[in-house]
């Protein structure tokens, strides 16, 4: 009887290693020159919404995004349209993407928002935000990451 536990915790031990793998990133080096080209304005600053995702996504990882495009279509559609909040979602298993998964250390989902101004960027890890309340209050992630945005935009 003790072998036949042993044969089912092997199995749900492995599955639960590789949810976990699947989500896990590393916080970003904050306060950084600015690597890439972006064309920004001195007296604005420029908010990046990076949202990293692998191709198999669970529910949670899926809710994110989904929140991540509700908050900015409602609140920062104008912002958008002016080229001050860009927004990408990046599959980390795509080659195309591994200098930004490399530079923002995303190995699986993750959310960062990050301010270019005057030549500096400044990044906010909300990711263990999105998994604590993008699916299920989400009403209360908006609000986080709204609060966010405008920090950045007001600067």
């Amino acid at each position: 009887m003790k072998s036949f536990k042993y044969i089912l915790i092997f199995p749900v031990l492995f599955i639960a290693i590789f949810f976990l793998a699947s989500c896990n990133t590393k916080e970003p080096s904050k306060n950084t020159e600015v690597e890439n080209n972006i064309a920004i304005s001195s007296d604005k600053p420029v908010v990046l919404i990076y949202y990293f995702h692998l191709t198999n996504r669970c529910p949670s990882c899926i809710a994110i995004e989904k929140a991540t495009l509700k908050t900015i279509n409602t609140y920062f559609a104008e912002e958008q349209k002016q080229g001050r909040i860009r927004f990408q979602a990046l599959n980390v298993g795509d080659t195309a993407n591994n200098e930004i998964t490399t530079k923002y250390q995303a190995a699986g989902s993750a959310l960062f928002v990050t301010q270019l101004f005057k030549g500096k960027e400044n990044t906010s890890d909300l990711t263990g935000d999105g998994f604590k309340y993008a699916r299920n209050k989400e009403d209360k992630f908006i609000e986080i990451l709204k609060n966010q945005i405008t920090k950045y935009l007001n600067f």
